[in-house]
């Protein structure tokens, strides 16, 4: 019995193995917890887009849809981790939708070099 498990728990850290090795998966892991690290990234991007008229025409005030939303969405980071392509989504007052972020690090503080946001029937906004 004891040589079974022995195998099994043996295949199964081999496998485990393979699995971070051979896919971007440790990678995913790390960059989302990243993310949640550092919320000023997602928090920041909220609050200027929460300071434009059309998006609080069109959304209402937005805020983050739930605890899970940053990890439903998309995360990528640049090998120094100074630039990042973000992706969640978002409920609005009025409205929800997903929010694309691309930011650049100086120093310790995130610059925005584009907000998107989308909802219904391919609605777009760009915040500057």
């Amino acid at each position: 019995m004891k040589k079974w498990l022995l195998i099994s728990l043996g295949v199964i850290c081999v496998l485990l193995i393979l699995v971070f090795s051979t896919t971007n998966l440790g990678t995913h892991i790390s960059n989302f917890t990243e993310v949640y690290a550092d919320d000023a990234l997602h928090k920041d991007a909220m609050a200027l887009a929460n300071k434009n008229e059309e998006v609080f025409n069109i959304f209402g005030k937005i805020s983050l849809k739930d605890n899970l939303s940053l990890l439903n969405g998309d995360v990528q980071y640049s090998e120094d981790h100074k630039k990042v392509e973000l992706t969640f989504k978002f409920k609005g007052t009025k409205e929800n939708g997903v929010m694309d972020v691309m930011a650049h690090r100086n120093a310790e503080i995130w610059e925005y070099d584009r907000i998107h946001l989308r909802g219904k029937d391919s609605l777009r906004i760009e915040i500057e």
